[in-house]
């Protein structure tokens, strides 16, 4: 019962966002949308990954979103995004699909075509890991990131998420503390 009303409140709260970003689309100029994807280097953040620094793990990610500009420097940029996330234990991956929705600012670091992102996202798991005790199917986390404008409709970002949730192994006795999620990535985007 819970899960099931956790879900719904995701999809309205999902609904509600691409509704206010196309609103926001017919009243201002200058909005653009765009798309990204790009692999990423997933890997557990606690007490095991000194004793397993082979732990990452490589994903790949995509997503659409629109770059709303708030002044000539900063734009907020809302997303939808599929991630996948995990780890290797061992010989073992440990990987989970997530539904992310970062709510990002965009700040231009002068005429040069940098550009840093920051923020945070709301992730939904769709389906349970069943190796991962305390794993929640909401959850948030932060990002951080610097990009590149090739062109004006192409870029180049790179970012650093991580996952504010904690949650253990089914059968890991040696780390109470438990893990979080966190990736590194590298994408190419276009913008619309």
């Amino acid at each position: 019962m819970k899960k099931n009303l956790t879900t719904q409140w995701f999809k309205i709260l999902m609904i509600g966002l691409l509704v206010s970003t196309s609103n926001i689309s017919f009243a201002q100029s200058g909005i653009r949308f765009g798309i990204r994807g790009g692999a990423h280097a997933g890997t557990q953040w606690g007490r095991a990954i000194i004793y397993n620094p082979s732990s990452t793990l490589i994903g790949f990610h995509g997503a659409i979103f629109a770059d709303i500009p708030l002044s000539e420097d900063i734009s907020l940029v809302p997303e939808l995004s599929y991630v996948q996330k995990g780890f290797k234990l061992d010989s073992t991956n440990f990987t989970s699909n997530y539904i992310d929705i970062p709510i990002l600012l965009k700040v231009n670091m002068g005429d040069n075509g940098f550009y840093s992102v920051f923020g945070p996202y709301l992730t939904y798991q769709p389906t349970a890991n069943p190796m991962a005790l305390d794993e929640k199917s909401i959850s948030w986390g932060g990002i951080l990131g610097m990009g590149y404008r090739l062109t004006d409709n192409i870029f180049l970002e790179g970012r650093y998420s991580f996952n504010a949730s904690i949650w253990r192994l089914a059968d890991d006795s040696q780390n109470p503390y438990g893990f979080r999620n966190t990736t590194i990535g590298l994408s190419l985007g276009y913008l619309f």
